[in-house]
């Protein structure tokens, strides 16, 4: 059964900084279209004002509107609280609106890096939003590990502020990840805590979104009665709800059911029903559970070539996303179906393009990916190899599927409100308890070892939270930073080096310049932030004599082998106050250029660049010809450039004078 395409990113609705401001946002949540009105009788101003604009939009599903108010709001200059609930809400447009998780999850990552350090209420609210919202995006991309870690967080801050409803959030997606890995178990346990809270608060949604799960964990049980009961139940309450998606997602499990059950018939006309509405949702993650689905149907019924384009279908598709485990997932169905089209190369292929790191996927993927890899092999008559895999499967099937989890879920149906009558369940076991005991003691064994290694690998990940305020690992995420940054400071200085690795890689080799670079790294984390793009290490410092001090123990630190430029540039006399993004990425130009001239004023070695403006935005960053104006402006003597205490601008002009 399918598991990572029944996950679907629902990231959660937050609240707001300020009393007035989240009773604001509660009606605007009742009338959107009053909202707007509003705006054309009186035109937003505030950065506040601005960002009720775009969560009238939001609620009203105008994404670009949405995008480009809030974009409107993070100009007006908003605290730094206010922009973190606009960062987030750029996030949840890009993960609802465009399914793009990794724009999504960037977004969060600017929202995290700004909060303010008082622990007041509002910004223990705003966390716990954000948390919540890295868990969905996390598990959408398929990374277990740090949504779990996400919804932990998050429910031991709910749990601190006695915030029920962000409890009950916080629970229901632990147990989701803990279901989705076969920790059924686990997922008992949070369930049956999430249930009262969810009957208690009267939250239709959450009580849905529970019976989905039930049904999800009996399927993984092999109770398909039960299971389908379950996603009956959870497809009518999601109908009430007019929650597209969800019932899109209901209805595809339900139709799986029927499929185990040989029901084929209701099996394709359920298949059918989710297809239109996936269609009508414009949801690519439902329609390709859609599409996997029947396909699934057309394999049951002996039509491979039929099953194999609508795989491929669901394949492209989820190639264009950015969610991996699904990406997996459709490659590993694809490969099942070129093995039984005795297509060896092309199953080969897709079995790598699904696990290029086999030990990352999730449990269920992973013992699909060897159980496949072990018909393959012994289908190529690898038989020792076959064997090995195989053996591996099995004893993930039979950790997996243990006596107490079906008993623990056994409970759970007898404590559930809305439970359907249901026959009682059948007691279950093994034939072989020796063998069941013995299998588990090595699980035992491998969990503990397992547990033991990712412990290890934490504590050296862990960063101290006193530190910097935030690693940005891309250039767009970095820029977005400085600008927020840059509006509020006025002494903020770029830090440029520029180690060149390339001779050092030749004579040593990569791993005794990746020892080289080690400490190298340790002292970029002095600075605000950093970011590493194409070999050059870019720096926010918040002074001048701080970039200078980092510039001078950055460049001591490399070896002498390694020849550092280095680069110091002063923003708001570069650039003013008012920037963009395609202004920063003029300040690259600005570097080269630099280095051009040095050079043919014959400095070598490594050069250390300075800048002094005696005009405030000297150069028009976005000019088309950009070298043509840094000319002028070094010539014009709007722009100073040193290089090791030497004026380029002076030489510059006595070599025209002579022309």
């Amino acid at each position: 059964m399918r598991h990572a395409l029944s996950i679907l990113l629902v990231l959660v609705t937050f609240s707001v900084h300020a009393a007035d401001l989240s009773q604001l946002m509660q009606q605007v949540k009742a009338n959107p279209q009053g909202q707007l009105d509003t705006q054309l009788k009186h035109p937003a101003k505030t950065a506040e004002e601005h960002f009720l604009l775009a969560y009238s939009h939001y609620v009203l599903k105008n994404k670009e509107a949405a995008l480009e108010f809030s974009n409107k709001a993070m100009t007006l200059e908003p605290d730094a609280e206010l922009a973190g609930r606009i960062l987030l809400m750029q996030a949840l447009s890009y993960g609802v609106f465009y399914r793009d998780t990794a724009m999504a999850i960037e977004k969060l990552k600017l929202a995290e890096a700004i909060l303010p350090e008082q622990d007041t209420t509002a910004i223990r609210s705003l966390r716990m939003d954000i948390l919540e919202s890295f868990a969905q995006a996390y598990n959408q991309q398929g990374n277990v590990e740090l949504a779990m870690k996400a919804a932990t967080q998050s429910l031991t801050l709910a749990t601190q502020a006695a915030d029920k409803q962000r409890q009950l959030n916080s629970m229901i997606m632990l147990g989701r990840l803990h279901l989705q890995n076969n920790n059924l178990s686990k997922a008992y346990q949070y369930f049956k805590s999430s249930l009262p809270l969810a009957s208690e608060m009267g939250d239709q949604q959450a009580i849905a979104s529970i019976s989905m799960r039930l049904g999800m964990a009996y399927q993984k049980l092999e109770q398909h009665e039960l299971a389908l009961q379950y996603f009956n139940e959870a497809a009518r309450l999601y109908q009430q709800l007019n929650s597209l998606s969800a019932q899109v997602n209901a209805l595809i499990n339900s139709g799986d059911s029927q499929l185990v059950l040989k029901q084929l018939d209701n099996a394709k006309t359920t298949y059918n029903k989710a297809l239109k509405l996936a269609v009508e949702s414009e949801d690519p993650y439902m329609l390709i559970s859609a599409y996997v689905s029947l396909s699934e149907l057309a394999l049951e019924q002996g039509d491979l070539d039929q099953s194999e384009q609508l795989l491929t279908k669901a394949h492209q598709l989820a190639s264009q996303l950015s969610a991996q485990s699904i990406k997996a997932e459709t490659a590993l169905f694809l490969a099942n179906v070129f093995i039984k089209k005795q297509n060896y190369s092309a199953a080969k292929i897709m079995l790598d393009e699904a696990a290029p790191e086999p030990d990352k996927l999730a449990a269920f993927l992973k013992r699909k990916h060897l159980a496949l890899s072990a018909e393959l092999a012994a289908l190529e008559q690898q038989w020792q190899q076959a064997y090995q895999l195989e053996k591996t499967a099995n004893q993930m099937e039979v950790a997996e599927l243990n006596d107490t989890s079906k008993l623990q879920l056994d409970n759970l149906q007898s404590s559930l409100e809305l439970q359907l009558q249901q026959e009682k369940q059948q007691e279950l076991h093994f034939s072989q308890q020796t063998q069941l005991k013995y299998w588990l003691r090595i699980s035992l064994v491998l969990l503990t070892i397992a547990v033991l290694t990712l412990l290890l690998l934490l504590s050296k990940q862990k960063k101290n939270r006193s530190g910097p305020l935030v690693q940005m690992p891309q250039w767009r995420s970095f820029t977005e930073l400085l600008l927020h940054h840059h509006r509020t400071k006025t002494q903020g200085h770029l830090l440029l080096v520029m180690p060149q690795q390339r001779p050092a890689l030749l004579n040593k080799g990569i791993q005794q310049v990746s020892t080289d670079l080690e400490g190298f790294r340790l002292i970029l984390d002095q600075s605000l932030f950093w970011v590493e793009q194409d070999q050059e290490f870019w720096l926010y410092c918040a002074s001048e004599q701080q970039a200078v001090e980092l510039q001078h123990q950055l460049v001591q630190s490399l070896p002498e082998d390694y020849q550092a430029h280095s680069a110091v540039l002063p923003l708001h006399a570069l650039l003013s106050e008012r920037i963009c993004e395609q202004d920063l990425d003029a300040l690259r130009e600005l570097v080269w250029y630099s280095l051009y001239l040095a050079e043919q004023q014959g400095l070598k070695g490594a050069l250390h660049l300075g800048y002094q403006c005696h005009q405030s935005r000297p150069c028009a960053w976005q000019a088309e010809q950009l070298r043509q104006d840094l000319f002028n402006a070094i010539s014009l003597g709007l722009l100073e450039v040193q290089a090791n205490g030497v004026s380029l601008s002076a030489k510059l002009q006595s070599q025209l004078a002579h022309i």
